[in-house]
């Protein structure tokens, strides 16, 4: 651990205090005041500071990332003062106007925007209503005449902050950035992995309707087959205005309308942005939101004037129709029509409904705004009522998705999307097992897709949805319709069996075989009858390969043969011998097909045999596809996918310094190098270089540059180091922590031989790799197994491990070995294997030949 990591984390274990069943208080670890930063704690005690004319900003810095309830406690004040919080991931982020907001998408039971408003009226603890998702930065800035003293600030959070070098899994190595790379993926996941019941529902609902505050707004399920309605609400503005929406699709894609009050003096937040929403006044866009985040387009915000004052704290009757040419709003009787062609219709989401007039209602108010929403009706064009709800019962927060979660689930990202992704997941269970050892988010997330398998008369008979959101009710998981990515199916599959693997959970997969045998008959219809590879059909497409290609055939392959295993341990055999003659027909496809022997490489896909692409490498490798002279060639010509500090995806993506590169992919090919290692007599220049890019620069850019560093991994990077996508890009991203497993299990070098550890190997990979020395433990049903290994002089490699009790491990070297010595007894010849049997420990030093 560095030098940096201690001190953020020991400052942040004494800071830590618990508030209830599990929140914890985390505090900053710096703040400036001034123009430089001091240490936010002295001797525990937290460091108090005046905001004033003088002095109207403060900046906290929280070291790593960390997400949950923002508070800060008021000390005294002179008046009744306004302070504004601005929240981001990366320091550059608190220049934005928005910090690195406002999200998109779905309500995500977190607040939307990144920049809140509060009205200070006494002294006490004041907490944000929402969540703020993962951030490491936060602003407070005074905006009104006055002053105020704070003596603490912090988050308030249901996430763990664990110091990486005590939990169940750790790993350290002589190479200091190794050691920082490989804490990014505990941290990740202890800030991507909601614990159940700390995410309440965003809406509240009382007697005079849903009482809603700022925030993207939630759409109804019963709506979304609806079309050319119109949808008839009531409302009262408790400040700054009400929102809402028609013709969207359940994810809220589609045209967002906003109504502004008067603006009272005296309520109203001075920062309002009156050029957005100007008062007594409808504003109209078009997408998620009048204003999206910074890297994401936004249609124009069109304005239309009313002819009253909108008054706070009365009742409005508003009514919304669909008709061919626009949408005709009335409030109040007063009538405005906004026709398509005043709109600016962005496009090519994936929460759109398809229609400018079929989709459903929403509701959710702007940024800052609150107000109540009742009495919603909706009648067809022929005037026939099609829905009536007083919005009073419970009810509608299963209805509009935005439930209280109630499953432990690890989210693609701590701070943004907010989706239960399956495919990044094929990731974060082997971070947590290599980690944190929390298998109840593992099962957690598992479950939650488990519940929400498409019904059997939908199109996509036998899939899980790929990216349900928190909230949403697994009883409507076809109109949500979350089905789309084939590989992603595939990504779910092979977790599920990595989990048994890891586990040896018998009940779970007895459980919910039935359901995982249906997945894995629906994703057999993705061979290809002719070619004999994998094919998208007419309901999806792949994401780390093209159809008909190495990558999407080779995962295919891998993930049938593992699958076929649990088969096997369900009594099953013919379906297991059955799974596996597929898997192993598509590999002799994938072999007889697409080796481009000129190329030295597996091409990407059959269209263009000189394509290469890093998932094509990776998993040609993974399932077993190449053999050890393929995968070194094809190792070999990575070559022609770098691009700056990393690899591109494939050779047909241009050399731009804006290309995304993609850890989320580039884990799989770090895997394979470090497999291809492992299972090598000797060393590899290749591979000496390929892994030197992936840890050394495309990792290494994740901990070396303090502007963007946040303890977690990068969603996407650019060539040049910064991260990917702008500010939109997730710095806690689950999907890109690949290496903390890796470490583990290839240079550490424990892996799982049989299902819950009960056998298992140590084979550190040890020759292409810049490490001299290596020691970790790795948690297991049984106990941790802990191990080391060392290189000394005259070709010596000194191992030592210690595995629990009912289990049973093996230690080995890929290379030959001249003599050996285990527990100070000497032994000639190189068949070298030693057997460490369940609850012993083993010392063993080799002599290389």
């Amino acid at each position: 651990m560095s030098a940096r990591q201690l001190a953020i984390f020991t400052c942040s274990s004494l800071l830590l205090s618990l508030t209830g069943a599990s929140d914890i208080t985390v505090l900053p670890t710096k703040y400036k005041a001034d123009s430089s930063f001091a240490n936010y704690t002295s001797h525990g005690n937290a460091a108090c500071f005046t905001l004033d004319q003088n002095r109207p900003l403060i900046t906290l810095d929280y070291g790593t990332e960390v997400g949950g309830f923002p508070f800060f406690d008021v000390e005294s004040l002179s008046s009744a003062v306004q302070i504004e919080a601005k929240y981001t991931e990366t320091e550059p982020g608190l220049e934005a106007p928005f910090g690195d907001g406002p999200w998109t998408f779905t309500n995500g039971l977190s607040n939307t925007f990144r920049v809140e408003t509060f009205n200070v009226t006494s002294t006490g603890k004041v907490e944000s209503f929402f969540i703020q998702g993962g951030l490491r930065w936060q602003n407070l800035l005074l905006l009104t005449e006055g002053s105020v003293r704070i003596c603490q600030a912090g988050i308030r959070s249901g996430n763990d902050r664990t110091p990486v070098n005590e939990l169940p899994g750790f790993f350290e190595s002589s190479n200091n950035l190794y050691n920082e790379i490989w804490a990014l993926g505990p941290r990740t996941v202890q800030q991507a992995c909601i614990a159940s019941n700390t995410a309440p529902s965003t809406w509240e609902v009382t007697s005079d309707g849903v009482y809603l505050r700022g925030q993207q707004p939630a759409q109804s399920v019963i709506g979304a087959s609806f079309a050319n309605y119109t949808m008839d609400f009531h409302t009262k503005i408790v400040r700054g205005g009400t929102g809402w929406k028609v013709a969207a699709g359940v994810g809220g894609f589609g045209p967002y309308f906003v109504l502004a009050s008067e603006y009272p003096s005296g309520s109203t937040f001075v920062n309002i942005n009156r050029t957005i929403v100007p008062p007594n006044t409808l504003a109209v866009g078009y997408g998620w939101n009048l204003v999206n985040q910074t890297s994401l387009t936004t249609g124009k915000v069109n304005h239309y004037p009313l002819p009253f004052d909108i008054k706070e704290g009365h009742w409005y009757g508003i009514s919304t129709t669909i008709n061919a040419t626009g949408y005709g709003v009335t409030v109040n009787g007063t009538d405005i029509f906004v026709a398509f062609n005043d709109l600016q219709i962005v496009s090519g989401s994936t929460g759109s409904s398809g229609s400018l007039t079929g989709g459903t209602w929403g509701f959710g108010p702007y940024q800052d705004q609150i107000a109540l929403v009742k009495d919603v009706e909706v009648h067809a064009q022929n005037g026939t009522l099609i829905y009536n709800n007083p919005m009073t019962s419970s009810s509608v927060l299963e209805e509009f998705g935005v439930m209280t979660s109630n499953h432990s689930i690890c989210l693609d990202g701590a701070k943004r999307d907010r989706l239960v992704w399956s495919g990044d997941f094929v990731h974060t269970y082997r971070v947590i097992q290599s980690s944190t050892g929390r298998s109840d988010f593992v099962t957690g997330s598992l479950k939650y897709w488990l519940d929400r398998q498409a019904l059997d008369s939908s199109e996509y008979r036998g899939y899980f949805s790929m990216s349900p959101a928190m909230g949403q009710s697994a009883k409507y998981v076809n109109t949500y319709d979350s089905f789309g990515l084939l590989d992603y199916q595939l990504f779910f599959l092979d977790a599920f069996a990595g989990y048994y693997r890891n586990s040896g959970d018998n009940n779970f997969v007895l459980q919910h075989w039935k359901q995982i045998k249906k997945g894995v008959e629906a994703v057999l219809s993705l061979i290809d009858e002719q070619s004999g590879l994998a094919v998208a059909t007419d309901i999806g497409a792949f994401f780390s390969g093209s159809s008909n290609g190495t990558a999407v055939s080779a995962l295919l392959a891998h993930t049938l043969s593992r699958v076929a295993e649990i088969a096997s341990v369900v009594d099953e055999t013919d379906v297991a011998s059955r799974w596996t003659r597929s898997a192993d027909s598509i590999k002799d496809a994938i072999r007889d097909q697409l080796w481009n022997s000129h190329l030295g490489a597996y091409a990407a896909d059959l269209s263009d045999l000189t394509e290469q692409s890093i998932t094509g490498t990776a998993w040609a490798i993974l399932s077993g596809v190449s053999n050890s002279t393929q995968a070194e060639s094809s190792i070999a010509t990575l070559s022609s996918l770098r691009l700056g500090i990393g690899y591109k995806t494939s050779t047909s993506v241009s050399n731009a310094s804006t290309t995304d590169l993609a850890p989320f992919l580039s884990g799989f090919l770090l895997e394979a190098i470090l497999q291809a290692s492992r299972n090598s007599p000797s060393a590899s220049q290749a591979r000496v270089t390929a892994i030197s890019v992936l840890l050394d620069q495309l990792w290494a850019a994740m901990v070396t540059q303090d502007e963007y560093y946040t303890g977690g991994a990068w969603e996407y990077v650019y060539p040049d180091g910064r991260p990917g996508l702008d500010l939109y890009t997730s710095h806690a991203h689950p999907w890109a922590a690949a290496p903390t497993y890796v470490l583990t299990e290839y240079v550490l070098g424990i892996q799982a031989t049989s299902a819950g550890f009960s056998e298992w190997a140590f084979r550190p990979a040890i020759l292409d790799v810049n490490v001299s020395w290596a020691r970790g433990r790795v948690p297991t049903p049984n106990g941790p197994i802990r191990a080391s290994w060392q290189l000394g002089h005259n070709d010596t490699v000194q191992l030592n491990v210690c595995g629990p009790n009912n289990t049973t491990g093996i230690v080995s070297l890929p290379f030959a070995v001249e003599s050996y010595t285990v527990n100070g007894e000497t032994t000639a010849g190189d068949n070298f294997g030693v057997r460490v049997s369940g609850g012993s420990c083993a010392d063993v030093q080799i002599v290389r030949k």
